[in-house]
């Protein structure tokens, strides 16, 4: 009951409407993507102005008027301020529109928390029909395969009530034809079990964490168990991928594997094309790489990633600093697509791996500060095998019943581990401003070492 819900909230509607548009803009000239989405642009600063309550505040406050924002060009949008992501991660619903929010009904998703800090995206059934839209063109279409096509999916649903249970690790959505696995129950004695489901439902395209796709196949290679057939393609996100990960998987699962970057927020989204490429789609939002003072940077130098969202008409967000920091390529693409704009890299994406007690390696940890609304931001330090540290920024109303919260949340999917949990007034910024949600003090020889015990045990089994 719940796929075929999902299924009709994001596939049903206008959504073949939207796919087709998605498609003939991928024909356009610069000329005529630049126009379109001035056009766009416009309209959702029109639209914030004068039904967003933070953006009423925020522009009123910098003395910016409707009527510059209805001549605002892309070009222009270092004029306008930033939005925090701080700001979006307190007050969701200062950012929905209340035209919308009057006569639709909204839509609530938390993000993943890779920067530590999970935020709040709000959306209608057609907004939501329309970041589908873009990846099924874009995503899905350019690797050769679709999301209407059987298809797995490795996220962060423990899918099973505890770390110690037994597998299987997944579940099948029969209405989407969507076997969805466990992230938290990757480990060698594991791998026939997640093989066997594979093999079972055999989906024609892979989704998913990045780093846990690249886990699964390392364990794959390393025990010479495969697929017994080839999927379509493997589309993956949430995780920067390397060259050295795109090999494992394609060696594991015998197909290409193209990357994605996007976010819950739903105002980014940059595609692979069959070049190798890394394309933004600026007809989803509009991408910019800026300086500390907020200034464009050129090809090649490192900037801030803001993005402004066009298809989310129940939560703009402008100028938004999702966190991440990028570099725009100097170079064209061979594919053609020279009205899409090409990333060289997105800086920092991967997060640190931590290694538990019993030797699994877990790359996400979200879940500690999901639905702690008293805690501003999160940090896990892994300092050995069984003690790590949780620096938390907390809120009026943070006390020992989050802390015990915390604890247990370790307790469930670590098993016994030591938690120290430290409030601090700040959490350090890397030297390239990014904030790592994770950081793991373990040796290269500490885990080689744990890694190889756990192999051992999954023999003797």
């Amino acid at each position: 009951m719940y796929g075929l819900s999902y299924r009709r909230e994001r596939l049903g509607g206008d959504f073949k409407q939207h796919v087709a548009g998605f498609r003939e803009r991928d024909c356009w000239s610069p000329e005529q993507m630049h126009t379109y989405v001035d056009q766009q642009l416009r309209s959702v600063l029109i639209h914030a102005f004068e039904q967003v309550p933070y953006y009423q505040s925020s522009f009123k406050a910098r003395g910016i008027a409707r009527l510059d924002l209805s001549q605002m060009t892309a070009a222009d949008l270092p004029k306008l301020p930033v939005t925090p992501k701080s700001d979006l991660r307190a007050m969701p619903d200062a950012f929905v529109a209340q035209d919308i929010a009057s006569r639709e009904k909204l839509h609530r998703y938390h993000s993943s928390g890779s920067t530590g800090t999970p935020v709040t995206a709000i959306c209608t059934s057609d907004g939501h029909r329309r970041f589908i839209a873009a990846r099924e063109a874009r995503s899905f279409g350019w690797a050769g395969s679709s999301v209407r096509r059987p298809r797995s999916m490795i996220g962060g649903r423990l899918v099973v009530p505890s770390r110690a249970a037994q597998p299987p690790f997944h579940r099948y959505n029969w209405v989407e034809r969507q076997v969805y696995f466990s992230c938290y129950h990757i480990e060698p004695a594991h791998v026939e079990d997640y093989i066997r489901a594979f093999n079972r439902h055999r989906p024609k395209v892979l989704t998913g964490y990045a780093y846990s796709h690249y886990l699964l196949a390392r364990l794959m290679c390393e025990q010479s168990l495969f697929l017994d057939y080839e999927p379509e393609a493997i589309v993956l996100g949430s995780e920067k991928l390397t060259p050295e990960m795109k090999q494992v998987i394609r060696r594991a699962f015998r197909a290409r594997v193209y990357e994605e970057y996007g976010a819950v927020e739903n105002c980014v989204l940059a595609t692979e094309c069959e070049h190798g490429n890394l394309h933004v789609s600026p007809d989803f939002g509009v991408l910019e790489l800026v300086d500390e003072d907020g200034h464009p940077v050129p090809p090649g130098v490192e900037g801030r990633v803001l993005c402004t969202s066009l298809l989310n008409e129940a939560q703009p967000l402008i100028r938004y600093e999702i966190g991440d920091v990028g570099i725009w390529s100097a170079k064209p693409c061979s594919c053609g697509r020279n009205h899409l704009p090409v990333l060289q890299e997105i800086v920092g994406r991967l997060e640190d791996v931590a290694i538990t007690p019993d030797g699994r390696e877990m790359v996400r940890f979200h879940w500690v500060f999901i639905n702690l609304p008293c805690v501003l931001e999160g940090q896990v330090i892994q300092e050995t095998r069984t003690q790590f540290r949780v620096k938390v920024v907390p809120q009026n109303g943070f006390g020992a019943r989050e802390e015990e919260m915390i604890r247990q949340r370790f307790a469930e999917r670590l098993g016994p581990v030591e938690v120290e949990i430290e409030t601090v007034a700040a959490i350090p910024r890397t030297e390239r401003g990014k904030f790592r949600s994770v950081i793991c003090k373990l040796s290269p020889e500490e885990r080689s070492r744990a890694r190889g015990v756990r192999a051992m045990e999954a023999v003797g089994r």
